[in-house]
Protein backbone atom coordinates (compact mmCIF):
# COMPACT_ATOMS: atom_id res chain seq x y z
CA UNK A 1 0.00 0.00 0.00
CA UNK A 2 1.22 3.34 -0.84
CA UNK A 3 1.59 6.24 1.43
CA UNK A 4 -1.02 8.24 -0.02
CA UNK A 5 -3.19 5.71 0.09
CA UNK A 6 -2.81 5.09 4.22
CA UNK A 7 -2.82 9.04 4.21
CA UNK A 8 -6.39 8.92 2.45
CA UNK A 9 -7.79 6.23 4.26
CA UNK A 10 -7.14 8.43 7.40
CA UNK A 11 -8.65 11.36 6.26
CA UNK A 12 -11.45 9.49 5.43
CA UNK A 13 -11.91 7.65 8.87
CA UNK A 14 -11.23 11.14 10.42
CA UNK A 15 -14.22 12.83 7.93
CA UNK A 16 -16.33 10.01 8.95
CA UNK A 17 -15.69 10.40 12.94
CA UNK A 18 -16.19 14.55 13.13
CA UNK A 19 -19.39 14.20 10.99
CA UNK A 20 -20.82 11.52 13.08
CA UNK A 21 -20.10 13.26 16.33
CA UNK A 22 -21.43 16.37 14.78
CA UNK A 23 -24.16 15.38 14.01
CA UNK A 24 -25.73 13.04 16.86
CA UNK A 25 -28.15 14.80 18.54
CA UNK A 26 -26.55 16.36 22.16
CA UNK A 27 -28.46 15.39 25.29
CA UNK A 28 -30.41 18.81 25.75
CA UNK A 29 -31.99 18.07 21.81
CA UNK A 30 -33.32 15.54 22.84
CA UNK A 31 -37.19 15.02 22.95
CA UNK A 32 -38.28 14.43 26.88
CA UNK A 33 -40.98 12.05 28.07
CA UNK A 34 -42.54 14.54 30.76
CA UNK A 35 -45.18 11.67 31.18
CA UNK A 36 -42.46 9.42 33.50
CA UNK A 37 -40.41 12.91 35.09
CA UNK A 38 -41.03 12.59 39.06
CA UNK A 39 -41.07 16.75 40.41
CA UNK A 40 -39.38 17.08 43.50
CA UNK A 41 -41.51 19.34 45.23
CA UNK A 42 -40.24 18.74 48.78
CA UNK A 43 -37.23 20.78 47.66
CA UNK A 44 -33.19 19.62 49.89
CA UNK A 45 -33.59 16.74 51.55
CA UNK A 46 -33.38 18.17 55.28
CA UNK A 47 -30.39 16.89 57.46
CA UNK A 48 -30.84 13.94 59.44
CA UNK A 49 -31.03 15.23 63.30
CA UNK A 50 -29.85 13.46 66.24
CA UNK A 51 -31.91 11.50 68.88
CA UNK A 52 -31.11 14.10 71.73
CA UNK A 53 -30.98 17.50 71.02
CA UNK A 54 -27.30 18.60 72.55
CA UNK A 55 -29.21 20.39 75.57
CA UNK A 56 -31.14 17.55 76.34
CA UNK A 57 -28.49 15.14 75.93
CA UNK A 58 -26.52 17.60 78.53
CA UNK A 59 -29.19 17.35 80.90
CA UNK A 60 -29.68 14.43 80.98
CA UNK A 61 -26.50 12.87 81.14
CA UNK A 62 -25.57 15.86 84.30
CA UNK A 63 -29.16 13.87 85.85
CA UNK A 64 -27.93 10.23 84.82
CA UNK A 65 -24.32 9.80 83.66
CA UNK A 66 -24.01 7.42 80.83
CA UNK A 67 -27.72 7.74 79.52
CA UNK A 68 -26.94 9.96 76.89
CA UNK A 69 -24.24 8.08 75.35
CA UNK A 70 -26.41 4.73 75.36
CA UNK A 71 -29.54 6.81 73.48
CA UNK A 72 -26.68 8.01 70.70
CA UNK A 73 -24.99 4.94 69.89
CA UNK A 74 -22.02 5.41 72.39
CA UNK A 75 -22.49 2.35 74.84
CA UNK A 76 -18.89 2.36 75.07
CA UNK A 77 -18.31 5.53 76.21
CA UNK A 78 -21.75 4.92 78.55
CA UNK A 79 -20.26 1.82 79.83
CA UNK A 80 -17.19 3.70 81.13
CA UNK A 81 -18.98 6.77 82.17
CA UNK A 82 -21.12 4.60 84.54
CA UNK A 83 -18.24 2.19 85.70
CA UNK A 84 -16.57 5.21 86.88
CA UNK A 85 -19.49 6.54 88.47
CA UNK A 86 -19.91 3.46 90.34
CA UNK A 87 -16.76 3.63 91.82
CA UNK A 88 -16.74 7.31 93.10
CA UNK A 89 -20.03 6.31 94.95
CA UNK A 90 -18.70 3.28 96.39
CA UNK A 91 -15.48 5.63 97.74
CA UNK A 92 -18.39 8.42 98.95
CA UNK A 93 -20.00 5.61 100.82
CA UNK A 94 -16.79 4.33 102.13
CA UNK A 95 -15.47 8.00 103.24
CA UNK A 96 -18.74 8.72 104.89
CA UNK A 97 -18.70 5.64 106.87
CA UNK A 98 -15.12 6.65 107.55
CA UNK A 99 -15.77 9.89 109.29
CA UNK A 100 -18.79 8.24 110.75
CA UNK A 101 -16.56 5.64 112.55
CA UNK A 102 -13.78 8.49 113.25
CA UNK A 103 -16.39 10.59 115.08
CA UNK A 104 -17.47 7.51 117.31
CA UNK A 105 -14.08 7.06 118.47
CA UNK A 106 -12.94 10.61 118.97
CA UNK A 107 -15.75 10.84 121.99
CA UNK A 108 -14.87 7.55 122.92
CA UNK A 109 -12.57 6.80 126.02
CA UNK A 110 -10.53 3.15 126.37
CA UNK A 111 -9.64 0.97 129.40
CA UNK A 112 -5.93 1.62 129.94
CA UNK A 113 -5.40 0.32 133.40
CA UNK A 114 -7.59 -1.58 135.85
CA UNK A 115 -5.62 -1.39 139.33
CA UNK A 116 -4.53 2.01 140.48
CA UNK A 117 -0.61 2.68 141.74
CA UNK A 118 -0.82 1.16 145.07
CA UNK A 119 -2.46 -2.08 143.20
CA UNK A 120 -6.50 -1.52 144.40
CA UNK A 121 -8.96 -2.49 141.26
CA UNK A 122 -9.23 0.42 139.62
CA UNK A 123 -10.25 1.04 135.96
CA UNK A 124 -8.61 4.50 134.70
CA UNK A 125 -9.84 5.88 131.27
CA UNK A 126 -8.17 7.84 128.80
CA UNK A 127 -9.26 9.00 125.30
CA UNK A 128 -9.61 7.06 122.33
CA UNK A 129 -6.01 6.82 120.14
CA UNK A 130 -8.35 8.78 116.98
CA UNK A 131 -7.57 12.47 117.40
CA UNK A 132 -9.78 14.87 116.16
CA UNK A 133 -7.63 15.79 113.54
CA UNK A 134 -8.32 12.54 112.30
CA UNK A 135 -11.86 13.51 112.10
CA UNK A 136 -11.18 16.66 109.79
CA UNK A 137 -9.15 13.88 107.26
CA UNK A 138 -11.67 11.51 107.01
CA UNK A 139 -14.11 14.37 106.31
CA UNK A 140 -11.93 16.50 103.91
CA UNK A 141 -11.20 12.84 101.70
CA UNK A 142 -15.39 12.34 101.86
CA UNK A 143 -15.24 16.05 100.35
CA UNK A 144 -12.65 15.26 97.79
CA UNK A 145 -14.60 11.76 96.39
CA UNK A 146 -18.06 14.22 96.53
CA UNK A 147 -15.80 16.78 94.56
CA UNK A 148 -14.73 13.76 91.88
CA UNK A 149 -18.29 12.66 91.90
CA UNK A 150 -19.63 15.91 90.56
CA UNK A 151 -16.63 16.43 88.34
CA UNK A 152 -17.70 13.35 86.78
CA UNK A 153 -21.33 14.76 86.20
CA UNK A 154 -20.16 17.57 84.52
CA UNK A 155 -17.37 15.32 82.34
CA UNK A 156 -20.57 12.73 81.16
CA UNK A 157 -22.57 15.81 80.30
CA UNK A 158 -20.01 17.84 78.40
CA UNK A 159 -19.58 14.57 76.45
CA UNK A 160 -23.28 13.99 75.68
CA UNK A 161 -23.29 17.70 74.75
CA UNK A 162 -20.23 16.89 72.47
CA UNK A 163 -21.61 13.20 70.88
CA UNK A 164 -25.05 14.96 70.65
CA UNK A 165 -23.59 18.12 68.07
CA UNK A 166 -21.07 15.49 66.19
CA UNK A 167 -23.42 12.13 66.24
CA UNK A 168 -23.53 11.39 62.44
CA UNK A 169 -20.09 12.14 62.02
CA UNK A 170 -18.29 8.72 60.78
CA UNK A 171 -14.75 8.94 62.43
CA UNK A 172 -12.77 6.18 62.81
CA UNK A 173 -9.10 6.40 64.35
CA UNK A 174 -6.74 3.53 64.41
CA UNK A 175 -3.45 2.49 65.84
CA UNK A 176 -1.04 0.90 64.29
CA UNK A 177 2.62 -0.34 65.51
CA UNK A 178 5.38 -1.65 63.60
CA UNK A 179 8.86 -2.76 65.06
CA UNK A 180 10.28 0.84 64.15
CA UNK A 181 7.25 3.84 64.17
CA UNK A 182 3.87 4.02 65.82
CA UNK A 183 1.26 5.42 63.32
CA UNK A 184 -1.95 7.23 64.34
CA UNK A 185 -4.18 7.65 61.90
CA UNK A 186 -7.24 9.36 61.84
CA UNK A 187 -10.04 9.02 59.04
CA UNK A 188 -13.08 10.87 58.58
CA UNK A 189 -15.72 10.68 55.75
CA UNK A 190 -17.26 13.57 54.39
Amino acid sequence: MSKCVRAAGWRVFLAATSVALVTSPVMAQRPADTSRAVVDTSGPRPERKPPLSPRRAFLYSLLLPGYSQSVLGRGRAGTLIVAFESVALIMVRQSAADVHEARMNAVDSVAVSFVDANGAPTVRYEKSAFPTQLVRVRRAHFEDWLAVLAASHLFAAADAYVAALLWDLPAEISLRASPRTTELGLRVYW
